[in-house]
């Protein structure tokens, strides 16, 4: 994979890597994304062999987004290293450790594979963000960003089709362990990379990067998405069965908006990348449609959950791509720090969206959803903070790009 290289602001040396390296970028992001999705997957498998309460479970989970939140806080200060390859290759090695340990000692293990794959993966997101940034072609980022975060929802979908095929013949240890072998050869491969990669120079000492107002917006903006999100993917089934609509339909439902969400993440990179300027829009309409979303969950009828879900899912979670680009582009050299603070917000709300569900549901399931209409409705409002700030107030680091999406 070539690097490109900016000269006096023309683009030298051969092509970028472009979506050969977006898609070994997804795949990483699938791995890494694992060790939370399995679990979910096999959740009433787990908490009948060991005798734990799902409250238990919720925990085990939410220790992945808390350790991804703080990868993501310390790689806010580091420097892409000159073979990024090497740190990819690292996480996952991690990540094959934090799975074996949960197959093998489970009590223990999937804390500990909770933790060390949640580190790994906020740590690495930034990494893959200024990956994409400096080896894709200016009309490809947009679409690279939404191929590696359609990624994740793929990783939802995979564990929700291996743990019920799996999981009976040969049991949910051994799917965990197969899937540790997994990362473990893609971090041989990653090794392998990059030793014989192109390396792109260690920058020199570069100032901190500051948490300005227009970072601030827009890492609100992606966590209170990523309440949305993951609010919605913990509780959506749950809601449609108490609404008497069966188990196998809520499924189904569930399954076309984790497809609709990957097509939608897909869709806004395209566009984006032939229409750059429409990426503002096309983040706040996002958030307002998955508002729309949630707040059609709170009435009856499966006509109008349906719909509801799919605009949730759709809208309310279809926007990660979109938003790492957007807060990336107008930091050339610094996209690893500047996305690792979005990152931040969106650990914090995948940590937080679950738990405040949980808890307003407890008392009526149409007040968990109004909660989460709320959430988008603010991170629409964040993305109109960002988008309206004057391009005169920029800061001296922030020295845009011709392709970066202006300030409406």
């Amino acid at each position: 994979m070539s690097v490109l290289v900016r000269t006096e602001g023309r683009e030298t040396g051969p092509p970028p890597a472009g979506l050969s390296t977006a898609s070994g970028v997804a795949a990483v992001t699938v791995l890494t994304s694992l060790p939370v999705f399995l679990p979910g997957a096999a959740n009433g498998l787990i908490c009948a062999e060991l005798g734990w309460s799902p409250v238990r479970m919720g925990a085990v989970l939410a220790v992945y987004w808390l350790a991804s939140l703080s990868g993501a806080f310390v790689s806010r200060r580091a420097a892409l290293p000159p073979a990024v390859e090497r740190t990819l290759s690292i996480a996952l090695f991690a990540t094959c450790s934090g799975l074996f340990a949960a197959a093998a000692t489970p009590a223990a293990g999937l804390w500990i594979s909770s933790a060390a794959g949640g580190y790994a993966y906020g740590y690495t997101q930034p990494h893959t963000n200024a990956l994409l940034m400096r080896r894709c072609a200016p009309r490809l980022r947009a679409f690279a960003f939404g191929l590696k975060q359609a990624a994740v929802p793929t990783a939802t979908l995979l564990a929700s089709v291996a743990m019920p095929m799996l999981a009976g013949p040969v049991g949910w240890r051994l799917v965990f362990a197969g899937t540790a072998v997994l990362c473990g050869v893609g971090g041989g491969l990653l090794v392998r990379q990059g030793h014989l990669g192109e390396r792109h120079p260690t920058p020199g000492r570069v100032a901190p990067l500051r948490m300005e107002p227009f970072l601030l917006a827009l890492t609100g903006a992606g966590f209170f998405g990523a309440m949305v999100g993951n609010g919605l993917g913990g509780f959506l089934v749950l809601a449609l069965t108490t609404r008497g609509v069966s188990l196998s339909a809520a499924g189904a439902v569930a399954t076309a908006g984790a497809a609709l969400n990957i097509a939608v993440r897909l869709a806004m990179g395209w566009l984006v990348g032939r229409v750059p300027g429409v990426a503002w829009t096309a983040l706040t309409v996002l958030f307002l449609t998955g508002a729309a979303g949630t707040a059609l969950l709170t009435r009856p009828g499966l006509g109008a959950l349906t719909v509801g879900a799919l605009l949730a899912y759709g809208g309310g979670w279809g926007w990660a791509g979109l938003l790492h680009y957007a807060i990336g582009l107008p930091y050339p050299g610094q996209e690893q720090r500047a996305t690792a603070y979005s990152q931040m917000g969106v650990s914090l709300g995948a940590a937080t969206g679950p738990l405040v569900c949980g808890l307003l549901f407890q008392v009526a399931p149409e007040a968990a959803w109004w909660a989460l209409t709320a959430a988008g409705s603010a991170a629409a409002a964040c993305v109109l903070t960002a988008r309206r700030r004057p391009e005169a107030d920029a800061s001296p680091t922030r020295n845009r790009r011709r392709d970066s999406p202006r300030p409406a």
